[in-house]
């Protein structure tokens, strides 16, 4: 199973939930973190993260840094890849290249719905 270094795994999306962060640091042991390997794509030569961007934050908060990832290549093959390619794309306009980008990206549940739910719905209804 690869891993790949902090600076190198890509989020794919904007925001984080603090109702999802909460559920993950109740489980997550910071002193011994045992995750599994985290679902990614690889696009244009890079690594993004597919799904997992809370627990890949919680693990780098622990002082994780490297990832393991294992490809996830229904991304490709059961769902609209034109959606993730957006959310790849407002990522990179918005500075959001590494997982330590997502500080400050935690957004309470209306929020997030409102801000990346809805918008990636909006994209995926175009």
């Amino acid at each position: 199973m690869p891993t790949v270094p902090v600076t190198e795994l890509r989020p794919s999306q904007l925001y984080l939930s603090a109702a999802k962060l909460r559920a993950v640091l109740e489980w997550f042991d910071v002193d011994e973190p045992t995750y599994g390997p985290l679902p990614a794509f690889r696009h244009d030569g890079e690594w993004y993260l597919a799904d997992g961007h809370t627990r890949a934050f919680v693990a780098w908060l622990a002082g994780a840094d490297r990832f393991p990832v294992e490809r996830d290549r229904s991304v490709r093959t059961d769902h609209d890849f034109a959606v993730y390619r957006r959310c790849v794309e407002w990522c990179a306009e918005a500075g959001v290249r590494t997982v330590p980008d997502l500080r400050g990206r935690v957004v309470g549940p209306d929020a997030y719905e409102r801000r990346w739910v809805e918008r990636c719905r909006r994209v995926a209804e175009e």
